[in-house]
């Protein structure tokens, strides 16, 4: 065999080990997604819990940790995909669109029962367009084979600093799913999970486990007289021993309201089969809160104060919805925007983001709140150690 020939022969050969060793090792890893729910860990896992080194970093990139990320999206709203794309592009990640879904498309033979829609067909074609998207959602993970995705409805909102929130609770959804210290799972976010619920407007503490992930003296936390939620149905934070500073992490038996929430792939199989399987219709939200409660295989992992909420712009109000059908005499002008429950809104501080100016106290919503000192403190806990 001529030199040359040689040269070629061992180099491709050398390429081929590594590339095989490298898909091996991608194939084992990749097979973490797959694993089966798992019951609260026999272990004491809040002893010395640490995180594995690097295992956070993808937390930050341009898909915030997760395979996709994606954002819900009525045609007609250009003008919400308009405000969410910059609100995204100057936190530093992307979405893909996934159409939303007007009710009235959406055939009765189709749904999985009659049983519970509402009464007047606005109503039933609001809840069944939502449903419907949703459920499109799940349908997407599950044909792009995704191991995970995260989803946000366009008139979501956000803090600035949530890339730095979201490493926080990756470390809190690593440990309430049971990842060994210094473990590095698939996912930043840990590899027992069906759904974790980043914005909500109702969440509970599943009965019974006692494990907590706790984030501390957080600046990002709003002040109990800024915090709405659209039932009584919330961890009650003064009973827990948390103070007004205090963000925790938790597996969840219920929630309210999509703001934003991600899926596992296994997590959005359930879903799907779940929702489209139904004795009785529920809007989307309720259908999940009922499979965090009821289904002992579908893990929810939850966190309040929530980090992602709705945004009301300022204007007419008939503008923040894509489905009520308002009397316009009860359309009004709403003189300044607003997000419930975030601190340092992304929205009401784009033109400080456009100008690349410095984050400060006049950020806040709130800015007569009294500053924290010092960075974040986490800490864990199992009640039953």
């Amino acid at each position: 065999m001529p030199r040359s020939s040689r040269l070629l022969f061992f180099t491709f050969l050398v390429i081929l080990i590594i590339y095989s060793s490298l898909h091996i090792g991608d194939t084992d890893r990749g097979l973490s997604q797959l694993r089966p729910h798992q019951d609260q860990p026999k272990q004491d896992p809040s002893l010395d819990f640490t995180p594995a080194p690097g295992g956070l970093k993808d937390v930050h990139n341009s898909t915030l940790g997760f395979q996709k990320v994606f954002v819900l999206n009525l045609p007609e709203r250009p003008d919400k995909l308009d405000a969410f794309s910059l609100a995204s592009s100057l936190t530093g990640f992307s979405a893909d669109i996934i159409q939303g879904v007007k009710g009235k498309d959406v055939a009765n033979k189709t749904l999985p029962s009659l049983e519970g829609l509402p009464k007047t067909q606005v109503d039933r074609d609001n809840v069944v367009g939502r449903w419907r998207a949703h459920l499109n959602f799940a349908r997407t993970v599950i044909n792009q084979n995704l191991h995970s995705a995260l989803v946000f409805e366009d008139d979501a909102d956000w803090d600035v600093h949530l890339k730095n929130q979201l490493s926080l609770f990756a470390q809190g959804t690593q440990y309430v799913t049971g990842t060994p210290s210094n473990k590095r799972p698939f996912s930043p976010y840990g590899d027992d999970w069906d759904l974790l619920w980043l914005g909500h407007c109702s969440s509970q503490i599943k009965s019974g486990d006692q494990r907590r992930y706790i984030v501390e003296n957080d600046e990002t936390v709003p002040d109990p007289d800024h915090r709405i939620n659209f039932s009584n149905e919330v961890p009650d934070m003064a009973a827990e021993g948390f103070d007004n500073t205090t963000r925790v992490i938790y597996e969840a038996a219920y929630g309210l309201c999509t703001y934003a929430y991600a899926l596992s792939g296994r997590g959005a199989k359930k879903l799907l089969r779940g929702q489209s399987n139904t004795q009785t219709f529920l809007p989307i939200d309720l259908g999940m809160g009922q499979m965090c409660r009821e289904d002992p295989s579908f893990k929810c992992i939850g966190v309040f104060p929530q980090m992602i909420d709705s945004h009301k712009a300022a204007g007419r109000t008939s503008r923040d919805s894509d489905t009520d059908m308002p009397d316009p005499k009860q359309d009004h002008i709403r003189e300044k925007a607003f997000t419930l429950n975030v601190v340092y809104s992304t929205r009401l501080n784009i033109d400080r983001l456009l100008k690349g100016n410095k984050v400060d106290q006049q950020w806040r919503q709130w800015p007569d709140a009294p500053a924290l000192e010092g960075p974040a403190r986490t800490r864990t806990m199992n009640r039953q150690s």
